[in-house]
């Protein structure tokens, strides 16, 4: 009976019975209708009939910033844990950590 206490057969078992409840009580409320020509499905834009478009995603300007973010709370964490006692000799790798972070930013967004 261990076997049952093994933590991927109890997920296994948590899964089963998750998905047999979600199945059970899915029946009870089921979704409500569209009604046809009700606009659901048209975009709103103030009152104004626009046509729907196929927009293309572009992320281009998003990914400086995301790698910015990711960039600063990494070197957040490191700066946050590493050890300054003096007698680690522990300052010159900040120091130069933080440079290289300054200069790495400095190429995302001026060059």
């Amino acid at each position: 009976m261990d076997i049952l206490l093994f933590p991927p057969v109890v997920f296994i078992i948590s899964l089963l019975f998750a998905m047999c409840l979600s199945g059970f009580v899915s029946g009870w409320a089921p979704a409500p209708k569209a009604e046809a020509g009700s606009g659901r499905d048209k975009p709103y834009a103030c009152g104004e009939d626009i046509p729907a478009e196929k927009m293309i995603p572009d992320y281009q300007e998003f990914f400086p910033f995301a790698i910015f973010f990711t960039l600063l709370h990494v070197a957040g964490l490191m700066l946050a844990t590493w050890s300054l006692n003096p007698l680690s000799a522990g300052l010159e790798m900040v120091v130069g950590y933080v440079a290289a972070v300054a200069v790495i930013l400095a190429i995302l967004f001026v060059g």
